[in-house]
């Protein structure tokens, strides 16, 4: 069963955080587990319960009447007074609808605007408590980048802004990544997530590493700009099931191309390790990955459906 903080719980729900906290005190409306640092942890049943207990007190029913009822003795009063079945989704609205995205980007462009860095990082840790590692790569992150680069087109920021953002992103991530490698694995593949050598860019290949981390696949964070040789030496020694490489470019440097780096690893690589390619690159590179037999990701969504079936 999946557990969120008091915030989370209060977001799914619609119910504040300070009404949560006073239901549990004078009605024992839920009863949440708890976690090592003792901050309360609410279960689905129990946001599902509090977002019932809301909707039902405004339809006039009495909190103090109706707290310490089941979620089944629940669902009749609502039948009763909407003469119509109970469903979930009209009561507990999904994660995301209830999470401003807009309110939370802009958050995020005034604060870079003004190099106001704790506030980027504060904005950031309360995005990591409110969002699944999915929500956070697809619906912020993305978004988030793609404008960015659009206001350093338009000179509305600096390229430095942008660094400073993919720096302080990155830190945050790299908490996320070593929390899921604390974490017990129940399936047996295992992904190396990297750049080919003289690609530089790792704020792409961070958010699939959220994507797997969503997914519970187990998988080693490699960094940017690897070596094919060194690459193939670390996916024997671990035996990995596969590699995921984030490109943005076939021209990796002034002496390698993709296609020649690609010859390299697949010659030092054991025939049964897969490689997956992912990133912006033009349609002919996609013919010659098909050639390859190398699966190609045009787009985090696209190896988040993948995923989704992996």
């Amino acid at each position: 069963m999946q557990y969120f903080n008091i915030q989370v719980a209060s977001q799914l729900s619609g119910v504040a955080s300070a009404t949560i906290r006073a239901w549990e005190k004078r009605y024992k409306a839920v009863v949440p587990e708890r976690a090592e640092n003792k901050h309360r942890l609410y279960s689905e049943k129990d946001i599902e319960k509090l977002a019932l207990l809301f909707k039902l007190t405004e339809l006039g029913q009495s909190i103090g009447k109706i707290a310490h009822l089941d979620l089944n003795q629940l669902k009749e009063i609502y039948l009763l007074l909407l003469h119509k079945p109970y469903d979930e989704k009209h009561v507990v609205s999904p994660h995301h609808d209830r999470i401003d995205f807009e309110k939370m980007l802009s958050s995020f462009y005034l604060a870079l605007s003004a190099y106001k860095l704790d506030i980027i990082s504060h904005e950031l840790d309360k995005a990591k408590n409110l969002l699944s590692p999915r929500d956070l790569c697809l619906n912020l992150l993305i978004p988030l980048f793609h404008e960015i680069g659009n206001k350093v087109s338009r000179n509305e920021l600096t390229i430095a802004q942008e660094h400073t953002l993919s720096a302080i992103v990155s830190f945050h991530l790299g908490q996320m990544i070593g929390q899921h490698y604390q974490k017990e694995m129940h399936r047996n593949e295992l992904i190396l997530i990297t750049t080919p050598e003289g690609e530089m860019h790792e704020i792409g290949i961070l958010a699939a590493a959220l994507l797997l981390v969503h997914y519970g696949i187990k998988f080693i964070f490699l960094g940017a700009s690897l070596p094919a040789n060194s690459l193939a030496e670390a996916a024997k020694a671990m035996k990995c099931t596969a590699i995921i490489l984030g490109v943005t470019r076939h021209e990796l440097s002034d002496h390698q191309t993709l296609e020649g780096y690609l010859n390299n690893l697949q010659e030092a690589l054991p025939s049964k390790t897969k490689i997956w390619i992912g990133g912006n690159l033009k349609p002919y590179i996609k013919t010659e990955l098909d050639k390859r037999r190398i699966p190609f990701f045009p787009s985090l969504k696209a190896l988040d459906d993948f995923l989704a079936n992996f």
